[in-house]
């Protein structure tokens, strides 16, 4: 035991991760990503909102709740089924991944995936980030994988990889 200590390389500091195109993303990198992206999505999702209210409000008065929370229900849904899943299978990455310079493969190719494990990738995602403890556990599971794969890209089978 002490001889692999002494002669081995077990008190070296683990090498860096490979960097450059092609590779696994980070996971700062990729949370930068996602907070670019939830800035958009609060825009597109509350500002229409909220000049739907106003305008419901000054027409109709307070008898239009249930009419402001059915196009809110409605927005948000057509939002978390279009705006990430079509520009990942699109383009291979929402803005916040493009200025970060990423991008979400088919994992072992560098093809985009389609739509369907675009959702999938999404929703789930969506889901993660409403239980903190799963949240914690897939900053982990990206930090910890040799791919840098969260159980959302597990799921589409997909990577994030950079472009530059």
């Amino acid at each position: 035991m002490f001889g692999q200590l002494i002669g081995g390389n077990d008190l070296l500091p683990p090498s860096p991760p490979p960097s450059g195109p092609g590779t696994p993303a980070g996971i700062w990198q990729r949370q930068v990503a996602v907070g670019i992206d939830l800035v958009i999505a609060v825009l597109v999702v509350l500002v229409p909102l909220i000049a739907f209210d106003r305008i419901l409000n000054a027409t109709v008065g307070d008898g239009g709740a249930d009419v402001w929370r059915l196009v809110a229900v409605l927005w948000l849904v057509a939002f978390v089924l279009t705006y990430s899943p079509i520009s990942t299978c699109r383009w291979g990455r929402a803005l916040g991944k493009r200025v970060m310079g990423l991008k979400v493969v088919r994992l072992g190719s560098d093809s985009r995936i389609g739509y369907g494990r675009a959702l999938i990738r999404h929703v789930v995602n969506v889901g993660i980030g409403l239980v903190p403890v799963i949240i914690i556990k897939n900053v982990i599971a990206i930090s910890m994988d040799a791919n840098q794969q969260g159980m959302h890209d597990r799921l589409a089978h997909s990577a994030v990889v950079r472009t530059r």
